[in-house]
Formats: C-alpha cells, sequence, structure tokens
C-alpha cells in the first residue's frame, strides 16, 4: 500500500513533453488511473468534519505554566487509585507532574530514567504487592469532577463514571521515540477500552477496542508501521477515532485506517474517560532514546485534543 501511495503522491512533471521521458515513468503515468481505480474505497475514505460539532478542545495555549494548568484545566496527572497502572505487570514508569511541562503551546509528557527505582504499594486481591519502577513519565486524564454533561448526550450510568459517551476523539502529536516507550491516546469507561492509538519506537503504532464485560473480554487489534523513511517522532500526525453506537472506525492523518463493528467487538453506552499517557515498559532499551542535557529520554508532545459530537 506505501508502494501506491508513493506513485499516487508523485507530480507530474511540468514542461516536460511525453517522448522524452524514460518508459518506465511512461508506463506509470498509464497505470495511474488504473492503480486510482483499483483502490478500495475505504482506502480513498477522509474523515470529514461538516457534520461534527466541536465540544471541546485543549490547545494547551492559555496556561501560563503546569502550577497554573493543574489549578484551572480539566486535567489531572496521575490515574485515579495511584501513580501507575498495576494491570500490566510490564508498565515500568511512575506518573508524577514534575514529569509534564508546557512550551510553545505544546504539552510535553517525558519520560525518563529514575537516578533510583520508587516502590508502589497497592492489594492484588486483598494481598500487600509491592511494585518497583524505575522511569517517570507524564500522564493526563479527565479529573472525576469533569462528570458527564447531559446535554451532550453523556450520562452517567454509576457513581463515578464521566466523560464522553460517543464522538469524534482526536490527538495531534509527535511521539517520543526509543524502544520500550508506549504513548498512547485512549478512552476508557471500565466495560469498555478504544486506543485511539497506541505507539512505539517511533515507526510503530496500533488502535484497539476492548470489552471488558465478558470473559475472557473481547478485543479487536490491530497494527501498523510506517516506512523507515517516514519516522512518526519526527513531525506530527493526527490520530482520530469515531465512536458510535454500532462501530468504532479509526484514521490517521485524516485518512480511514478501519471499522470495528459491534457485532466484532460491542462498546458500553457509557461516559468514558480521556486519557494521553507516556508509558513505559520494564524491557525498554534506553540507548535508542534520545539523549538530552540530563541522559535519555523520551517526550511524547501534544498540539492538541479535541472531541466533536454530531450536529442536530
Amino acid at each position: 500500500m506505501e508502494a501506491v501511495k508513493l506513485l499516487l503522491q508523485v507530480p507530474k512533471p511540468l514542461n516536460v513533453s511525453k517522448p522524452y521521458l524514460p518508459a518506465i515513468c511512461r508506463l506509470l503515468l498509464c497505470l495511474l488511473p488504473l492503480i486510482a481505480v483499483g483502490l478500495p474505497a475505504d482506502a480513498q475514505r477522509r474523515l470529514r468534519y461538516t457534520n461534527w460539532q466541536l465540544v471541546f478542545l485543549e490547545d494547551f495555549d492559555t496556561y501560563r505554566d503546569v502550577a497554573d494548568m493543574a489549578a484551572r484545566s480539566p486535567w489531572q496527572f496521575t490515574p485515579d487509585h495511584g501513580p501507575t497502572l498495576t494491570g500490566n505487570q510490564y508498565e515500568d514508569e511512575y506518573y508524577d507532574q514534575a514529569a509534564v511541562s508546557l512550551r510553545d503551546g505544546y504539552a510535553y509528557l517525558t519520560a525518563r530514567p529514575l537516578p533510583e527505582p520508587r516502590t508502589f504499594a497497592f492489594k492484588v486481591a486483598d494481598r500487600d504487592t509491592l511494585k518497583k519502577l524505575h522511569f517517570e513519565s507524564g500522564w493526563l486524564s479527565l479529573k472525576p469532577e469533569f462528570g458527564a454533561n447531559r446535554t451532550l448526550g453523556d450520562t452517567a450510568r454509576w457513581p463515578g463514571n464521566y466523560g464522553f459517551e460517543y464522538g469524534l476523539f482526536e490527538i495531534r502529536c509527535r511521539l517520543g521515540g526509543g524502544a520500550g516507550t508506549w504513548p498512547a491516546f485512549w478512552l476508557f469507561s471500565g466495560p469498555t477500552e478504544i486506543d485511539v492509538f497506541e505507539g512505539g519506537d517511533g515507526q510503530e503504532y496500533s488502535n484497539n477496542v476492548h470489552y471488558n464485560n465478558e470473559q475472557p473480554a473481547r478485543i479487536a487489534q490491530a497494527s501498523y508501521r510506517s516506512p523507515p523513511w517516514k519516522d512518526l517522532s519526527a513531525d506530527f500526525h493526527t490520530f482520530s477515532a469515531i465512536w458510535t453506537p454500532i462501530e468504532v472506525t479509526f484514521y490517521f492523518d485524516g485518512r480511514w485506517l478501519r471499522t470495528v463493528p459491534a457485532r466484532q467487538v460491542p462498546t458500553f453506552p457509557a461516559p468514558a474517560n480521556v486519557i494521553v499517557n507516556q508509558a513505559v515498559v520494564s524491557y525498554a532499551d534506553v540507548s535508542t532514546w534520545p539523549i538530552g542535557p540530563n541522559g535519555p529520554y523520551s517526550a511524547l508532545v501534544v498540539d492538541y485534543i479535541k472531541v466533536y459530537k454530531p450536529r442536530k
């Protein structure tokens, strides 16, 4: 598919008569209409905003600093139940407000190795458990007091349920790169998790739909790898998902990736929290990370987060 995209993006040479084109170029020019016709309709489908109304925008332009952001924004800097997520044994990061910074209208969620591991105590099935965490990193999720806005069609289904139910969710960001980094933009309610994107070393990303109301949980996963010349840590890209009662549709830079119908993996009709974070796994190879004045680091840089609802 990447090869086809390249062919379609090659501009027609100007002021060059056809007889003087190399034979291979003449062949390609003849094949272009056939290639375009042969592409699946879905692969040519672009994200259209005409029927969507912006209801939430975070562009990080209005805060003096992170302390001001902590006081005035809808965001918190750690998960609800502690400084890390305990459901995945490989997660090795300690989320801290100190790992979030603002500069030139961008939010930086920066992962760094800790000088000394931090210990986090929690319970699993009423058993005391300790976990040593080796990285500090950044997290943003909606505060519980954000609530659910009934006028937007978002109705809390149980105490502590908040966020947005259905809509178009989008982030524009630049990945930090480095093996073992795990940046993500996702929606979570408990029964439902929608990973608008999960990243990796700068070349890879995925999207997923989880339905946790059944055992075993149901999941639809898809992974993608960019070609060597398209490093996702070199520039900004948009990752979007449209969540409706009947399906979840994913886009990259405004182009359709795939649609997961509810008959394959359903979603639960309840508001979901909006989360962006820079996770790190325990087997991360910091020798592949960028090097700064204070050593290796990897920063997920966020330009904006948007939520749209259908126009009425």
